[in-house]
């Protein structure tokens, strides 16, 4: 039988990503416009060996905080950090007398010979905060142990150090705090979905052809309607449902998936008054490469409508026999931003 040449109108929903608008929080933090704060390390309170980089990221649904000591004199090597992060400033460990008591704070790293050492906090974990509507204030004292060599590599100074900020106290130590704010702002979370590879085919329940192969075939009444079938994968799932009726001459074929199923790849239907009128090996298998109508998928498509104009003969008859071959595939979507 030759390939009908009338023209076909197609009517497709394609979904290239599935998005959902969510509105999530995302950490813009910081005092700087880059959402890093950077303050000098001070030893001995007057010698500038370095800094102290503060920072914070999501992860997972949590708040990350990153704090991060940084030699940049060639010279001076940290061998003690203490840090302690509180959302007030009475919750820092100190004296009677308001000094500092560096050896009770929490975050420590001892017997170090290095310029740079990082810590990381999470920040949902220790204080429950989560990207807040209004702005949160961290308190942060950064205490540091650092050593000068000279060029044989031998100690030759011993220093306390603190990243700089605001003194605990008008008189006695110079030990030092510098405040953090982590803010939030909206951003569109998104749900991008993609096919997992897993192509099958898929016929629209019907009659089986006389051949060996499990194809089917639907015989449509076109009295009747709307005739109603599902969309069988790997002969014996259920993955959709296929509605066939006529519309001003044409033949409608829409086929709606079900949730997590995508057309994939190759569509085949063919529209005939008898079912010899369908493309077949001599063995009575169809030859779905011969059908009349063909056309393609290279994104996620969960549903699809086709238009087959049908000739004079099948307009007027009240039996069709429509083959409709296709492949499936499932698909995974994640939120993302």
């Amino acid at each position: 039988m030759n390939i009908k040449t009338a023209s076909i109108v197609i009517a497709t929903i394609m979904l290239v990503s599935l998005t959902l608008p969510l509105l999530t929080p995302m950490i813009a933090t910081g005092n700087t416009s880059n959402d890093t704060y950077t303050t000098p390390l001070l030893a001995g309170q007057y010698y500038e060996v370095g800094y102290v980089e503060t920072w914070t990221e999501s992860s997972d649904y949590s708040i990350i905080l990153h704090v991060k000591y940084e030699i940049t004199d060639p010279k001076w090597y940290l061998t003690e950090v203490h840090l302690a992060i509180a959302t007030s400033l009475d919750n820092i460990p100190k004296t009677k007398t308001g000094n500092p008591i560096p050896g009770q704070f929490p975050y420590k790293a001892e017997e170090l010979w290095s310029q740079s050492y990082e810590i990381t906090i999470n920040l949902t974990e220790m204080f429950g905060l989560t990207c807040p509507t209004n702005t949160t204030l961290l308190y942060i004292a950064a205490h540091a142990v650092v050593v000068k060599v000279d060029e044989y590599g031998n100690i030759v100074q011993n220093e306390t150090a603190w990243g700089q900020g605001t003194r605990f106290t008008n008189r006695g130590s110079w030990a030092m705090y510098f405040t953090y704010t982590v803010s939030c702002e909206t951003t569109e979370l998104e749900e991008v979905c993609t096919l997992d590879g897993r192509a099958d085919t898929a016929w629209a329940s019907g009659e089986q052809f006389p051949g060996s192969s499990w194809a089917m075939y639907v015989i449509y009444n076109t009295t009747n309607g709307i005739l109603e079938t599902d969309l069988i994968r790997a002969q014996h799932y259920d993955v959709g449902d296929v509605y066939i009726y006529i519309d001003s001459g044409n033949l409608v074929v829409e086929i709606v998936m079900n949730e997590g199923y995508s057309l994939t790849k190759k569509l085949h239907i063919h529209v005939a008054t008898s079912l010899n009128g369908i493309p077949q090996t001599n063995s009575g298998n169809p030859k779905i490469g011969n059908f009349e109508y063909q056309t393609s998928f290279t994104d996620i498509t969960p549903r699809f409508k086709a238009y087959i104009q049908l000739d004079a003969n099948e307009q007027s008859a009240t039996t069709l026999y429509v083959a409709i071959h296709t492949e499936v595939d499932t698909y995974t979507c994640t939120m993302s931003y």
